[in-house]
């Protein structure tokens, strides 16, 4: 094999906005040589990251996050965040990776009282930790409990005698004996030389055979041209395992959204890298075999919907890729009356919404308090929503739900068309909507995101109406379900 066909370049930025380049390398003996470097979470990012499991953890939605510090423990790094639960006030160390994953929280009576290099350091019994004194440079921990962190992450559970601490999870962590560990270790450790300008270092990952392959020279400039193009690395997303030692990834440019698509050998080193254009990465998952509705009555628009990046608020999303938000609005696109300061002034808060189609209610997410206009919840994506098993892998996601307002619960069959909540401004969302994707997994906002279809559609494109078969809404266009044309007919 030619130095030269290592390298495969599919297409011009110039020509289709994207690129794709390959290196397809020879296994090797791993060695976990590669740099590590501490990097700095900002909390905005941290509070998107928590906003993604914030309904499955019962985080309320005024929650302060401040930045706590930073754990090294065998050279793997831990960002420290806390919060105060504004009830209880308890508190919640949270604690996130290095790449930015969140991983979970220890809930106390009082915050950490100091760190160590590994260690956070909680008050023990007779608080002496939390109102010690450094003494000779120390910090004096008195009777504190020290909770030691691994290269593993954070203690599930430590036992002192007067107290239990225990790690919370969240159920998107991926643990080290998690298949997508590696995948993401890697991809992430690449990722970051790739941020720092660090090229050659990539090469840490290469197998022995694939350093002789291709050389530094080669390596350094497809890496540069990545770099220039699509912008730094934003952020890796949860790997998607094909085989043993096959997995693809999303990961969001400044510039671009792609797939990473590795081959890692047993020792896991990399025998092959591929960044893809997010669709060929992720490719549609085909069309809902289950008949859908909308989950809306009457006429609404589109505010978000379809599978480009001007068009999808989650473009980039493997489960929410090809999610919809739909609002009520005038010819004029206003969707309020009065100056809209008021969830009341929304011509969509609280209509009726319905189940999409037939199935058993799942999963709810209830009490989350709905936003006033124009200040969206970013610690809770979803809001107050529904999710209904249509089949074994056809699950809906009905979001933006008004508080207090679901009608159904968990085991429930419900029928299409059956009122199941009303039309909220809960979760991320800046005025009352409604949010809807279709999944194919059983656990919420995970798996891949079919692009839904429905049927028998009235659709608006400006001022000409059609009424298609079947339809996938796109952003700007008025919906209304064509059997509510024809019952509202035959009312008059």
């Amino acid at each position: 094999m030619q130095k030269t066909q290592c390298f495969q370049w599919f297409g011009s930025m110039a020509r289709n906005r994207s690129i794709v380049w390959a290196l397809v390398l020879a296994c090797g003996v791993f060695d976990c040589a590669a740099e590590t470097h501490r990097h700095s979470i900002p909390i905005d990012e941290a509070r998107r990251e928590l906003g993604l499991v914030a309904a499955y953890q019962n985080f309320p939605q005024k929650c302060r996050i401040d930045r706590y510090g930073t754990l090294e423990a065998e050279e793997v790094f831990y960002h420290i965040f806390l919060t105060q639960l504004p009830r209880s006030y308890r508190w919640r160390t949270l604690v996130f990776s290095n790449s930015g994953d969140y991983l979970g929280y220890y809930e106390t009576a009082d915050p950490p009282a100091a760190t160590e290099k590994d260690a956070l350091i909680y008050p023990g019994p007779s608080g002496s930790s939390l109102y010690g004194d450094f003494v000779e440079d120390k910090f004096d921990l008195g009777d504190a409990y020290i909770v030691r962190f691994s290269a593993a992450g954070p203690p599930d559970e430590i036992k002192f005698a007067e107290q239990t601490f225990v790690f919370i999870s969240s159920p998107r962590r991926i643990r080290p004996d998690d298949p997508a560990y590696r995948f993401n270790q890697l991809a992430n450790r690449v990722a970051d030389m790739i941020n720092r300008s660090r090229y050659k270092a990539v090469r840490e990952d290469f197998s022995k055979e694939a350093l002789a392959r291709v050389s530094e020279e080669q390596t350094i400039a497809i890496l540069e041209s990545l770099r220039k193009r699509f912008g730094k690395v934003e952020r890796v997303g949860v790997p998607w395992v094909q085989s043993e030692n096959t997995a693809v990834l999303p990961v969001t440019f400044e510039r671009a959204v792609a797939g990473l698509k590795l081959i890692l050998s047993e020792d896991n080193k990399i025998t092959g890298l591929w960044v893809l254009p997010f669709k060929t990465a992720f490719p549609d998952i085909g069309k809902n075999a289950t008949p859908m509705r909308l989950p809306v009555k009457n006429k609404w628009r589109v505010m978000w919907g379809g599978d480009q990046r001007n068009q999808s608020k989650y473009f980039g999303s493997q489960v929410s890729h090809h999610a919809l938000e739909l609002v009520i609005s005038d010819r004029f696109n206003i969707t309020y009356r009065n100056e809209g300061k008021q969830n009341e002034d929304y011509f969509a808060f609280g209509q009726p919404v319905v189940a999409p189609a037939a199935g058993t209610v799942v999963a709810i997410i209830d009490g989350v308090e709905d936003n006033h206009p124009h200040s969206p919840n970013p610690i809770d994506r979803l809001g107050n929503a529904i999710m209904i098993e249509h089949s074994p892998n056809e699950y809906s996601v009905v979001g933006h739900l008004m508080e207090n307002s679901i009608s159904v619960r968990v085991g429930e069959r419900v029928v299409a068309g059956l009122p199941i909540a009303k039309c909220g401004n809960s979760g991320d969302s800046s005025q009352p909507s409604v949010y809807y994707h279709l999944q194919d997994s059983a656990r919420l906002l995970a798996g891949s995101g079919y692009k839904p279809y429905f049927s028998n559609l009235h659709v608006w494109k400006g001022d000409q109406a059609d009424i298609v078969p079947t339809h996938s809404p796109v952003r700007g266009e008025f919906v209304l379900q064509a059997s509510e044309v024809q019952k509202a007919g035959a009312a008059r």
